[in-house]
């Protein structure tokens, strides 16, 4: 049984994205940024008063200047990869699993607001890897070693291991055992 995020060590997901993306400093002080700010923001009263200028700090350094938008109260996993990061917004109600790939100018976001509050927000499962320029919004659940096309947007949910593209996505393929693409929609 896998512990839960909260039961990990606490430095286990830091160094862990950290080794996740070899020669890319920017995207390693983030993810190095954003565990830090995440356990200042969980902390007991005393600490989290006095992690308030980190926290504003992190906002204005890695979401208003570098344009990374991974919101403290985002749960992700451990060894999360991104490349190139910049246009990437993650909404808070967001959640994914581990090993999965972000890459630059993404959104997964909300769909909207109801009078009750959110419409929901997507969740990534294991290994997920998500191309540029995609697009996943509201109540989406994507399955553990899917794989999701450049320019996608995705409204419906993403069975595991399956490949999509387009607008709106669709299935265009699966994933083998070995990670590899088998088969097309299509033959």
């Amino acid at each position: 049984m896998r512990p839960s995020q909260s039961q990990r060590q606490p430095h286990q997901g830091v160094f862990q994205d950290w080794l996740a993306n070899p020669r890319n400093p920017k995207i390693q002080l983030t993810l190095l940024a954003f565990r830090c700010v995440q356990r200042i923001a969980r902390a007991k009263q005393p600490l989290r008063l006095l992690g308030i200028p980190v926290l504003v700090a992190y906002r204005i350094v890695f979401e208003w200047i570098l344009g990374i938008e991974l919101h403290w109260n985002l749960e992700i996993g451990p060894r999360l990869r991104i490349y190139h990061g910049t246009g990437l917004v993650v909404t808070p109600d967001s959640r994914l699993g581990s090993d999965c790939i972000l890459r630059h100018t993404t959104t997964l976001g909300l769909r909207g607001l109801t009078e009750t509050g959110s419409s929901g927000a997507p969740i990534l499962g294991d290994r997920v890897e998500v191309g540029a320029h995609v697009v996943i919004l509201g109540p989406v659940r994507v399955g553990d070693g899917a794989i999701i096309g450049a320019g996608s947007v995705v409204t419906k949910d993403v069975a595991a291991g399956s490949i999509v593209a387009g607008n709106p996505a669709c299935a265009i393929g699966r994933v083998g055992r070995d990670g590899q693409a088998v088969a097309s929609v299509d033959s």
